[in-house]
C-alpha cells in the first residue's frame, strides 16, 4: 500500500492554447513545473503521468510511471476521473495500491512542493476524506436569471466596502487529495469530509487561455 500517489493528467488536445502542456515558461515546459514539484514532495512515493502525448512517455523508473492514455479517454468530453480510473487499473496490474491520490493538474505551474506538503498536512491533521486547494477573494457576485440580475453575496441596501466584505474561496484546480478506496465508490474527487488548503493568489494561477500564459511569463 502506497500512502500517497500523485497523478498528473496531461492530454494533447486543447482548444484555447495548442499543445498547452508543452508550451514554455522561462525555457521550461508547463508540465515540468508540476513533475518537479511532485518529485520534491518526499511523501509522494509514486508519480503517475497519464498522457496521450508521445513525447512525454519515457521509460518507467522506481518512482515515475508513464501511462499511455487511450484516445477515447483523451478527447474534449473525457473526464479527468475516467483517466484516473484507467491509471488505477494499470497500477493494479503492477501490484501498486495507493491509499490516497494527489491529483496535480499541469495547468497550475506555480503550485510548488511546499503547497503540496501543506495540503497533505491539513489532510492528515483533520482526518479528511478529500481536499481541494483554492484562494481567497472578495468578489461581489451576481446571478442572471429570468432576464434579471440578482446579487449573490451582498445586500443591495447594505453595500459594504470591499475590504469589509467576507472573503469567498475560489477553487483553483492546483491540488486535490482524496482517499482512493472511497473514490472508487463515489467516483468523484471530492466527497465525505472535505477540507481546503488556501494558496496564495500568485501560486493559484491556472493557465486556461493565452492571457493566463502571458501573465505567467510576466511573473
Amino acid at each position: 500500500m502506497e500512502k500517497y500517489v500523485a497523478i498528473i493528467p496531461a492530454r494533447k488536445g486543447s482548444k484555447t492554447i495548442k499543445n498547452k502542456n508543452l508550451v514554455n515558461i522561462k525555457k521550461k515546459r508547463i508540465i515540468d513545473y508540476t513533475i518537479q514539484a511532485a518529485k520534491k514532495t518526499r511523501k509522494i512515493s509514486k508519480i503517475v503521468i497519464t498522457t496521450d502525448i508521445e513525447s512525454l512517455i519515457k521509460k518507467n523508473t522506481s518512482r515515475e510511471i508513464f501511462i499511455r492514455r487511450p484516445k477515447k479517454l483523451a478527447g474534449d468530453f473525457a473526464s479527468t476521473e475516467s483517466a484516473i480510473f484507467h491509471s488505477l487499473n494499470f497500477l493494479k496490474k503492477k501490484k501498486i495500491f495507493p491509499e490516497n491520490l494527489i491529483l496535480l493538474q499541469p495547468t497550475s505551474p506555480f503550485r510548488n512542493h511546499s503547497d503540496i506538503l501543506k495540503s497533505i498536512k491539513i489532510f492528515e491533521i483533520n482526518k479528511l476524506d478529500s481536499l481541494f486547494s483554492g484562494f481567497e477573494e472578495k468578489f461581489l457576485m451576481w446571478k442572471y436569471k429570468k432576464k434579471k440580475y440578482f446579487p449573490l453575496n451582498y445586500n443591495l441596501k447594505n453595500r459594504k466596502r470591499k475590504q469589509d466584505s467576507k472573503s469567498i474561496i475560489i477553487e483553483n484546480g492546483a491540488i486535490f487529495i482524496f482517499n482512493c478506496k472511497k473514490f472508487h465508490k463515489v467516483r468523484s474527487r471530492l466527497f465525505g469530509k472535505i477540507g481546503c488548503y488556501i494558496m496564495s493568489k500568485r501560486n493559484s494561477l491556472e493557465i486556461d487561455e493565452l492571457y493566463d500564459l502571458n501573465v505567467a511569463r510576466k511573473i
